[in-house]
């Protein structure tokens, strides 16, 4: 699957370790399993890529004058609402804390989907980012 390989390590890469086929083993077996009655193992990485290009997350969140910036910060709604208003569902924002400077990075914006991985739904789980805690983008 080298064409399927090279698209998800466009819009899917594990950007933690840099082992990309072992992310992807984990993301299907915790995710893709759940939708096995719809989608089998290639059509949920196929669907997953169509996903990452519906929506330019980088450009909504530029439009919002929210881009990659050394000291500048946003609340959670700041990053939230532009995303919101362009794809018409709620995202989940995942953060990671610099110990150093007690901030919280953006890491993922996710997008949640039914079951049956077709239907996309607001994430209403808890943020993974701390709700009143400024967050950086770099």
């Amino acid at each position: 699957y080298p064409k399927l390989r090279a698209k998800l390590k466009r819009s899917w890469p594990d950007v933690e370790s840099g082992n990309d086929t072992r992310f992807w083993e984990g993301e299907w077996n915790k995710h893709g399993r759940c939708s096995e009655q719809t989608l089998n193992q290639m059509q949920y990485f196929e669907v997953s890529h169509d996903m990452w290009l519906s929506y330019n997350i980088t450009e909504i969140l530029r439009n919002a004058s929210i881009v990659p910036h050394p000291t500048q910060t946003w609340t959670y709604s700041d990053i939230v609402s532009p995303i919101r208003a362009a794809t018409k569902r709620t995202p989940l924002l995942r953060c990671k804390t610099d110990t150093a400077t007690n901030t919280e990075l953006l890491h993922e914006v996710v997008f949640c989907y039914g079951y049956n991985a077709l239907k996309q739904i607001d994430c209403n789980r808890t943020p993974g980012c701390r709700n009143q805690q400024a967050i950086s983008f770099q």
